[in-house]
């Protein structure tokens, strides 16, 4: 046998020397785990909104609505059209009040027509002063051509 120096000696040891292994498959697996529980935990909050309900076909003479809204399409340059309230011409800033000094049983149902390229703003927002006023239902109507 052959001695070796130490020098050779600590050559040999540092090529013998391999990297530690790490194995990554209990890792994996606790974050797929992991993963799934967050999946089965979690309970998503329904969005707050409105309920709408819109007729399948044409709902026939059922009920006349005590109220219409005409929303017509804005003028050019304008970002809200001209609204009115049965045969009163109304603004956003006046259209609660209006529905607030209704009589009870005028607030029963209101029946928003609008054109094509009225903004869904504006009606929301009409909804939604509705509501608050005590307007018991709003429905949507066609625009007669």
């Amino acid at each position: 046998m052959h001695a070796r120096t130490h020098e050779e000696q600590i050559v040999v040891e540092r090529s013998e020397r391999r990297a530690p292994h790490v194995d990554m498959t209990p890792m994996i697996d606790c974050v797929f785990l992991l993963i799934i529980f967050f999946m089965l935990a979690t309970t998503f909050a329904p969005l707050p909104g409105m309920r709408v309900k819109l007729p399948a076909g044409d709902p026939g003479p059922t009920k006349t609505p005590t109220l219409t809204l005409r929303i017509s399409n804005p003028a050019a340059g304008q970002s809200e059209g001209v609204m009115v309230l049965n045969s009163q011409i109304v603004n956003l800033d006046s259209v609660f009040a209006t529905f607030m000094n209704l009589a009870p049983e005028r607030k029963d149902m209101l029946a928003i027509q609008s054109g094509r390229h009225v903004m869904h703003d504006q009606i929301v927002q009409v909804m939604d002063r509705a509501k608050r006023a005590g307007v018991g239902r709003i429905a949507f109507a066609k625009v007669a051509q």
